[in-house]
């Protein structure tokens, strides 16, 4: 790239989280449906099987509309959707699977809520400072990326 893009606006990040947060559960339960973890009741009753099934294709769906599809194309549905993408902040170059892998795995804001309900501040601390004037949040400045307009094609 030439010269640096233009940074994302806060409204177009906004959407494009909310669109990428209906998402992954939607995926999630048509992929429980097909597996037939939402089959079978009385499983329920006699192991924590399901649970666990349920937790891994939750997760599966967030690492295909997330990590997968940032990797592949530097966007989610919602960033491609709202025409940004996330980059190298330094270089502008898309995002290496480092840097996306440590911002999925340590950034989810569903799983930092569910797993460690005491620190559910840091998801909105982390948005917040979205306000600061290079718009980076709290996972893009340890990750070292930057959300951008997308190039027009």
């Amino acid at each position: 790239m030439s010269a640096p893009l233009p940074l994302a606006g806060r409204g177009r990040r906004f959407v494009a989280t909310l669109i990428d947060a209906a998402l992954v559960p939607v995926v999630a339960i048509l992929l429980m449906l097909v597996t037939g973890v939402l089959e079978h009741a009385q499983d329920w009753s006699e192991s924590a099987m399901p649970f666990a099934r349920m937790f891994g294709l939750g997760l599966a769906s967030y690492v295909l509309l997330n990590l997968w599809l940032l990797l592949v194309r530097g966007q989610t549905l919602g960033k491609t959707i709202m025409g940004i993408m996330i980059v190298t902040a330094k270089t502008g170059a898309k995002a290496p699977l480092w840097r996306l892998f440590f911002r999925g795995l340590f950034f989810p804001t569903l799983y930092l809520i569910v797993l460690i309900p005491f620190i559910a501040l840091i998801p909105v601390i982390d948005q917040v400072l979205i306000f600061r004037k290079d718009r980076r949040c709290i996972h893009d400045w340890a990750c070292g990326t930057a959300v951008v307009r997308r190039e027009a094609a």
